[in-house]
């Protein structure tokens, strides 16, 4: 079963513009919604909410804890960035039944030798996460994807290649690149670039000369 995240939270009685209060007390506001019951307004600390995120893999369940109140179980619906600091401004929840089906993106880790990418030395353009269906009590941190099938660098790994655990459903296009070995860059070694620009400097010259 999914592990639930158990974190604080408060309710709120702050809101629109104020909410600029909170976050200079390193608070972030936030929503509970969904399930067809009442909006929550809740505010949390900034740096528990950080760490929790960089501890845990994306479509990980929260287990917000309000006063007095049962454990809300839900998902991490929306995270809204100030544009320029990138800063959290606001967060999103929504409410999550463990047996019910959920639409997620879940990341990727790749496994395995590529031979394309040993043997050219090439660079592996990839996803970073595949969106699936499943049950809320199934959500996994990573869906392994092995590489050995990319042999050349026309070889191509699509979604509907990956292999999805049992109870697990693609969303999205199957024919959507996830993984594949691009060639190595050329780069002109220094010698044969002195070379090339000696040659061309007697054209652009007599070009010179020639227009005056």
């Amino acid at each position: 079963m999914a592990k639930q995240i158990e974190m604080d939270v408060a309710p709120r009685e702050v809101f629109g513009k104020k909410t600029k209060s909170l976050r200079r007390q390193g608070l972030i506001p936030g929503n509970i919604g969904g399930h067809k019951a009442d909006s929550v307004a809740i505010q949390f600390d900034a740096k528990v909410f950080k760490r929790l995120q960089h501890e845990n893999r994306a479509g990980s369940i929260y287990a917000l804890n309000l006063p007095g109140k049962s454990a809300e179980t839900v998902l991490v619906h929306h995270v809204e960035h100030n544009p320029v600091s990138g800063e959290i401004q606001h967060v999103d929840f929504s409410r999550v039944s463990m047996d019910e089906q959920v639409s997620i993106k879940v990341p990727l880790h790749f496994v395995g030798e590529s031979p394309a990418l040993k043997d050219t030395k090439g660079t592996l353009l990839h996803m970073d996460a595949l969106e699936v269906q499943c049950r809320a009590s199934d959500i996994l941190p990573a869906i392994e994807v092995d590489l050995s099938p990319l042999k050349t660098l026309d070889d191509t790994i699509y979604a509907r290649d990956v292999k999805l655990p049992q109870g697990f459903k693609l969303v999205g296009d199957p024919e959507e690149s996830v993984a594949k070995v691009a060639p190595p860059k050329v780069e002109l070694p220094a010698p044969e670039a002195a070379e090339a620009a000696a040659e061309a400097a007697p054209a652009a010259e007599s070009e010179s000369t020639a227009s005056e």
